[in-house]
């Protein structure tokens, strides 16, 4: 493909923007200032997308090469050559007309090379401009470029088969050249900034990677440089085959040989080797899936939407995807109330006590050892968290005594030689405390995890002050272990200003690694400041959550990562705890700093929660069930699974501070969605205690699509049981 050019001097510039001129081939603009025209250039013509108010155009493409097309396995980018341009005035009834004419109607004709006739007249407003084009092997396409309302330019493709006999194996797509080989892009849930923290040693989507755009949950990609960016939007359209079997079209970003935006008819890449499918954990499968087969005279259409402007920093050009609302109108589940989810989860938690904590798994049914299992996985004291809730707002003291019992026996015996540093595991049968392990890695053995630990400790904080509010009396050994652990997540961090993702038996960073685990260690300082009232704590935590802000949030160069161990790179989880931190800090200073940086977070916390929802193949248990994806929070850039694991009650309470309702509204359809998959009957679901509910939700071709699991560690029902009961009560 022709690398991207630009031309030359600023009289043409200044010629399109002021409306048109010599070189101007056809030309539409809307109110707000955006202008599309192609213009002849040095080397043929050219597609540039501009703002009156920019300085030049913002993006220039060459007109060759923006289509493609290719029949065969494996897939190939090969340019079509363009044809002929036109102008098409706006249809007497006002709206975008159809590119469906195909390919040269109209009084536009074809001209030989890379020379297209100039439009009569080249007016502000209104209209569409369409670009033909011919593909090897009797391929031809048109593309029609028209702006709707809100002032986004809508993108409308039709390929045709014109060969005269069947085309087998067809692949073919809209190709956006960038003028930077280094630009931040964004494919919500799978691919941020090349995902620079990823584990090199393990398959994780890098460029070169475009993927089924049900595996997004926003169907786009984004792409900001030099304070610009432009964002490609599907508009996906289920294609099911004669068995039932559903496909998507597909989204991404190629070298070709520079760094290209890619929308395809369904193939797919991974790590640049076409025809590789990313299906589980670190693993891919060649799957040669997203080939279309043409009769003759059988067409294939695509229909995007483009948008463009200012962004700086470049790294935060992922939030214009949220300010661009063109999945508003997609309906979301809402299986349960709050209520209900509390009736449910509630059941589930109370079959999980077992008189001094609460079970990690559902008894023995995963061949794991009964055991407590403290934050992250666990939940043992969220849960106790939740018990609280219950039983001071019902008036319940049975409830109030289970989770004192919960955090006595949590203090009184998870402590090792290093004070501060707790074990994070209790196996019930043995009678005995461990710490967490991570396989059998160089370097890893037995570690405190400063996720789990920072997490427990915060809610052991959360936990006094819910008794204090109440008028209970606490153990000061309570205040004590929030007050150590605090000091240790201060005093054993690395260089750099942050905690470690764990620490040693004997104290020592257990890696060196820079990471967003330790967030959650901020939150228990600011614990440690709520009840102790020592300004040193909040002192501590803003220094950290700085340090923090610099190496992941003020540019996003190096998103948040590594929460999940199990993930090793960029995963939502990281930037829960940064958001947490960050609203918790804006709740005790009142200062707007941190309320912009629990947005910042907030924003790509959301680019993980699915916009849409994805139909899925006959007979599987989502398409019997009818489950909506809308409103679910994908995992990681390496687990594109769906899970209940949000920040949902404390993204209401941001959502109700002024101007930022937004978020309040998308907590509420973030609760309601995760309503799905939870049992209510024994044999729902696959499980036999009522408000269970399965940790994976598999909407995409990654492990069993359409299907959910059984691993029900105890989050699953902590989470949305502590989110509903705080939601419940503030509405």
């Amino acid at each position: 493909m022709t690398p991207v050019r630009e031309s030359p001097g600023r009289p043409a510039d200044q010629r399109a923007a002021s409306g048109g001129g010599p070189g101007v081939l056809a030309r539409v603009a809307e109110p707000g200032g955006k202008v599309v025209e192609v213009v002849a250039g040095p080397d043929g013509p050219e597609l540039r997308l501009s703002h009156r108010d920019a300085d030049g155009p913002h993006l220039s493409a060459p007109v060759r090469g923006l289509l493609t097309a290719s029949a065969g396995r494996p897939w190939r980018l090969r340019p079509a050559e363009p044809e002929a341009v036109r102008r098409c005035p706006p249809p007497a009834s006002g709206n975008v007309p159809d590119a469906g004419a195909h390919p040269a109607s109209g009084n536009a004709s074809p001209v030989p090379g890379n020379v297209l006739p100039a439009s009569e007249s080249v007016p502000d407003a209104g209209g569409s401009v369409v670009v033909t084009a011919r593909a090897d092997g009797g391929l031809s396409a048109a593309l029609e470029l028209a702006f709707t309302p809100d002032g986004l330019l809508t993108l409308t493709t039709t390929w045709r088969n014109d060969s005269g006999g069947p085309l087998t194996d067809v692949a073919a797509g809209l190709l956006l050249p960038l003028p930077v080989q280094d630009a931040n892009v964004t494919m919500p849930g799978v691919l941020y900034n090349d995902n620079p923290s990823s584990d090199p040693a393990r398959p994780v989507p890098h460029i070169g990677y475009v993927c089924e755009e049900h595996r997004l949950p926003v169907p786009a990609v984004n792409a900001a440089w030099d304070g610009r960016y432009v964002s490609l939007f599907a508009h996906p359209k289920a294609v099911r085959d004669r068995d039932g079997g559903v496909a998507y079209g597909s989204l991404g970003v190629v070298r070709s040989p520079g760094l290209t935006v890619a929308a395809m008819t369904g193939v797919i890449m991974f790590d640049g080797d076409p025809d590789v499918c990313y299906v589980s954990k670190a693993k891919t499968e060649r799957r040669p899936v997203g080939y279309r087969d043409l009769a003759a005279g059988e067409t294939i259409s695509t229909r995007h939407t483009l948008d463009w402007g200012r962004v700086e920093p470049r790294g935060l050009g992922f939030r214009t995807l949220l300010r661009t609302d063109l999945y508003r109108d997609e309906p979301a589940a809402a299986p349960l109330t709050a209520d209900e989810i509390v009736r449910l989860k509630t059941t589930a938690m109370d079959a999980r006590w077992t008189g001094d904590g609460y079970h990690a798994y559902e008894g023995t049914r995963h061949g794991r050892p009964r055991s407590y299992l403290y934050g992250w996985t666990g939940q043992c004291m969220k849960l106790a968290r939740c018990d609280a809730l219950l039983g001071i707002g019902q008036d319940e003291p049975e409830r109030i005594e289970r989770a004192r019992r919960a955090a006595d026996f949590y203090v009184e015996g998870s402590a090792t030689p290093v004070r501060g540093l707790r074990h994070g595991r209790y196996l019930v049968d043995e009678g005995r405390w461990e710490m967490f392990r991570k396989g059998a890695e160089p370097g890893w053995g037995e570690f405190v995890s400063s996720r789990a630990h920072g997490e427990t400790i915060a809610d052991l904080a959360a936990l006094t002050l819910q008794f204090r509010d109440a008028g209970l009396e606490t153990p000061p050994e309570w205040q004590e272990a929030v007050q150590d652990a605090a000091a240790i997540f201060w005093h054993a961090r690395l260089p750099e200003g942050v905690v470690p993702v764990g620490w040693t038996p004997m104290g020592a960073p257990v890696s060196p690694m820079v990471g967003a685990a330790g967030i959650a260690c901020v939150q228990a300082m600011l614990g440690a400041y709520r009840l102790s009232g020592e300004r040193v704590w909040l002192l501590r935590a803003e220094e950290v959550l700085g340090h923090y802000h610099r190496l992941h949030a003020a540019t996003f160069e190096r998103p948040f990562a590594h929460a999940t161990l199990d993930a090793s790179g960029e995963d939502k989880e990281a930037g829960m705890y940064f958001f947490l931190a960050a609203h918790e800090m804006f709740r005790l200073t009142g200062d707007e700093t941190y309320a912009r940086w629990a947005e910042a977070a907030a924003d790509w916390l959301l680019t993980f929660v699915y916009v849409w929802s994805p139909e899925f193949g006959r007979g599987s248990t989502f398409e019997r069930r009818g489950f909506k994806a809308c409103g679910w929070p994908a995992v990681s850039v390496q687990n594109h699974h769906l899970d209940v694991f949000f920040p949902t009650s404390e993204l209401m309470e941001f959502g109700r501070t002024p101007g930022r309702a937004r978020y309040a509204e998308r907590a509420e359809r973030i609760l309601l969605a995760m309503g799905q998959g939870v049992c209510r009957e024994p044999g729902d679901w696959g499980f036999g205690t009522p408000g269970e509910q399965g940790e994976g939700f598999f909407q995409t071709n990654w492990q069993r699509t359409g299907e959910a699991n059984t691993w029900n560690p105890s989050w699953v029902i902590a989470l949305p049981l502590y989110h509903a009961l705080r939601m419940r009560k503030a509405a």
